[in-house]
């Protein structure tokens, strides 16, 4: 299940570091840019989009289950643990996961194509 991959991936991670990996957290990624007319047609949602992205991607270190030595660095009140904490944070998910220097997450993670459709449903206001 590719759930149980992330997380093994993402202890993984936080045992061996990131050091290497920009993390500036001071907002020098542009997020990408969307069209909007893109949110007329867009499929995108929270149950076949958000949830699933957040989970594979982001809740290894953002989600209030996370104990605080094994976030790397994620704030505390930094969840993705449902819609409302994600559409919270949206505009910073943007910033950090999209864009053309994502720094999120730490260790890589999805493909351009995968933060490309993140972007959408961000901008289309997450639904």
């Amino acid at each position: 299940m590719r759930s149980s991959l992330s997380v093994a991936l993402a202890v993984v991670v936080a045992a061996c570091g990131t050091d290497s990996v920009p993390r500036d957290g001071g907002g020098s990624n542009e997020p990408e840019v969307v069209d909007p007319n893109v949110c007329d047609t867009s499929y995108l949602d929270y149950d076949n989009f958000g949830a699933p992205f957040t989970i594979n991607w982001c809740r290894g270190c953002h989600s209030s289950a996370v104990p605080m030595a094994m976030r790397q660095k994620a704030p505390a009140d930094a969840n993705f643990d449902n819609l409302d904490q994600v559409r919270m944070w949206g505009d910073r998910m943007a910033m950090h996961a999209t864009g053309t220097m994502p720094n999120m997450p730490p260790a890589g993670g999805p493909s351009p194509e995968e933060r490309s459709l993140l972007a959408e449903w961000l901008a289309c206001g997450a639904k």
